[in-house]
């Protein structure tokens, strides 16, 4: 039994050990996922043709929104989904 656990320990180890480079995810930038509301991107589905004014009154809309300062009494600065959406937009800036 215990010449098995050290077979099985050696092996682990052994291919731990390997000499191949390996690849390291990059960090993408986040996308804006604030989107204008309209039909289609209620059901999930984001509209296809957006302009970038679209874009940012959307998200300007969404950043003096009565729901925004809900979530932001009710859940403060950190976790909110809403904070963290508004900051993956300016970061693209």
């Amino acid at each position: 039994m215990k010449s098995l656990l050290a077979a099985t320990a050696v092996l682990t180890l052994a291919a731990c050990a390997t000499q191949e480079p390996t690849q390291v995810a990059q960090a993408k930038a986040p996308e804006c996922k604030v989107v204008p509301v309209t039909t289609e991107s209620s059901t999930g589905n984001p509209p296809r043709h957006t302009t970038e004014l679209q874009q940012r009154f959307a998200q300007a809309d969404l950043a003096s929104s009565q729901f925004r300062f809900q979530q932001l009494r009710r859940e403060g600065q950190f976790p909110n989904n809403v904070e963290e959406a508004l900051r993956d937009c300016n970061s693209q800036e």
